[in-house]
């Protein structure tokens, strides 16, 4: 089973998916993915020096996240090109690492521009990661120490929350504790094996095949979480 985790950023997908990890999911983390699929030497990192010029590189030749972020995350043209140049890659490893699992096995791919990129159609359940804006702007500037600018600009870049709401079909709230969010994921969880439990009689589908770039893709190696 294929399970898409997603959420605007700051929602706690990263600790949403540690809480999965621990009840047996597999997961397949894309901002991992992506990170590694610009390691160098990495055609995609070659092409990103090509697109957005020298300043995105480190002295060593890796990439500089956080000056990449700033020209994305104010452009939507960058973005969109960004994401032309890394969705490719990025999509096929993580629909490769799907395929290599067992179809018995729950696999939540996080995904944080997952409806944006058309991931859902790769899944069979979706869980959406919510928390109201003040709270993801206070985690935000805890854990990354963004400007309250570069903060709007990274929200602005993403869904409302309402959407993720709309369009999952399990919501979890993170607006308290971590004991609190951990009943949260407890009844996410029970709603997955549930769901599972009823296609199996049907039999297990088949594992995703990486569609063309144009019509689906995973976040890129800029994304915020």
């Amino acid at each position: 089973m294929i399970v898409g985790l997603t959420g605007s950023i700051g929602s706690g997908k990263s600790t949403v998916a540690a809480l999965l990890a621990q009840k047996g999911a597999v997961i397949v983390d894309t901002d991992v993915i992506a990170r590694e699929v610009v390691e160098p030497p990495s055609p995609v990192l070659d092409a990103i020096r090509d697109a957005f010029g020298p300043e995105v590189l480190l002295p060593d030749g890796r990439l500089d996240r956080a000056a990449l972020a700033r020209l994305v995350f104010e452009d939507e043209a960058r973005r969109a090109r960004l994401n032309e140049l890394t969705h490719p890659a990025i999509l096929k490893r993580v629909l490769s690492i799907i395929g290599s699992q067992p179809p018995e096995v729950v696999v939540v791919a996080v995904v944080p521009l997952l409806f944006e990129s058309g991931f859902e159609r790769n899944c069979d359940c979706v869980v959406a990661v919510t928390a109201p804006p003040d709270v993801r702007r206070a985690r935000l500037q805890e854990r990354d120490g963004l400007t309250a600018s570069q903060i709007a600009a990274r929200m602005r870049a993403q869904l409302p929350d309402e959407e993720y709401r709309v369009r999952a079909d399990i919501v979890i709230e993170n607006d308290s504790t971590l004991t609190a969010l951990g009943r949260e994921v407890d009844r996410a969880w029970e709603a997955v094996l549930a769901r599972r439990d009823r296609a199996q009689p049907s039999g297990p589908g088949p594992r995703p095949e990486a569609p063309t770039p144009s019509r689906s893709g995973t976040p890129p190696p800029a994304a915020d979480r």
